[in-house]
């Protein structure tokens, strides 16, 4: 479960959250739940706040994972570094995020590569 003061940090930047968030595929709710049960944990400066959760593979290694990022970006790369020590503190092997091309550019001066390769088409 989480702590009232995450809750807190939560609630203070939920709407600028659901403003990135691809409402087809994620909605509001589901990222309070995940917040609330303890499923994903936020960071936060007083611009910013990052939620990243853990992803557990079918080897049992472990990523820190990266869901959602809102504020400035010095703020959001401070706020991953103390994501990736969290996950380093559960036993993560790696940390990922799956966003937009741009992310890719901004975190390459931070150990980020890119891996995999996400390609969409719109079906509708």
């Amino acid at each position: 479960m989480t702590t009232m003061d995450d809750w807190a940090d939560y609630t203070r930047f939920r709407d600028a959250f659901s403003s990135v968030m691809d409402r087809r595929f994620y909605s509001p709710e589901w990222l309070d739940g995940e917040v609330w049960s303890g499923r994903a944990r936020i960071w936060c400066t007083e611009q910013s706040a990052i939620i990243a959760t853990l992803k557990i593979y079918p080897t049992g290694a472990r990523e820190v994972h990266g869901l959602v990022a809102v504020g400035g970006l010095d703020d959001i790369v401070m706020l991953i570094a103390a994501a990736e020590q969290w996950g380093r503190s559960l036993g993560c092997i790696v940390a990922g995020i799956d966003s937009r091309e741009g992310w890719a550019k901004q975190l390459r001066g931070c150990g980020y590569e890119v891996y995999q390769t996400c390609i969409r088409k719109e079906l509708a």
